[in-house]
């Protein structure tokens, strides 16, 4: 999941890991990131990302 809203998702995120062992993957961007530099580093992400960048279930963009 991508998103902006770090304020709900986070601690949805940690409810969520606490009641499964289903980790959910998510990728924040923040809201002043142009789109096209969030589009190109969610490629990058596809492309490049093992699954040691994951362990904690949360990526935070920008990645450079």
């Amino acid at each position: 999941m991508v998103t902006h809203d770090v304020s709900t998702m986070i601690p949805a995120l940690e409810e969520q890991h606490a009641r499964e062992s289903l980790r959910a993957l998510l990728v924040l961007a923040p809201d002043a990131a142009p789109v096209g530099q969030v589009i190109e580093d969610l490629i990058l992400l596809d492309q490049c990302a093992v699954a040691d960048d994951w362990v904690t279930g949360v990526i935070r963009l920008p990645l450079r």
